[in-house]
């Protein structure tokens, strides 16, 4: 059974995850950073760089990767504070 339509709407923020935006392009008019899901169900934002020559986006930061590992970096002192 597929989801209603209510339902779809909510899991994809109006059916906007998926979609670029904030474009910021270089001055030499060659690549073109924007922000954008890794897809119409994910709800964290990557940064990705589109190379306008070739058409080849890449994904250049994905806020999952950068927290991997923040726990490991914090000093014992540090963690007991938060606690």
């Amino acid at each position: 059974m597929t989801e209603s339509f209510p339902r779809q709407r909510a899991r994809t923020q109006r059916f906007a995850l998926g979609l670029p935006r904030n474009f910021s392009i270089s001055a030499d008019g060659s690549r073109v950073a924007f922000l954008r899901t890794r897809s119409g169900s994910d709800a964290s934002t990557c940064l990705w760089l589109l190379d306008v020559k070739s058409g080849d986006e890449r994904l250049l930061v994905d806020p999952k990767g950068l927290l991997e590992n923040a726990d490991a970096a914090v000093v014992p002192e540090e963690r007991a504070r938060r606690e």
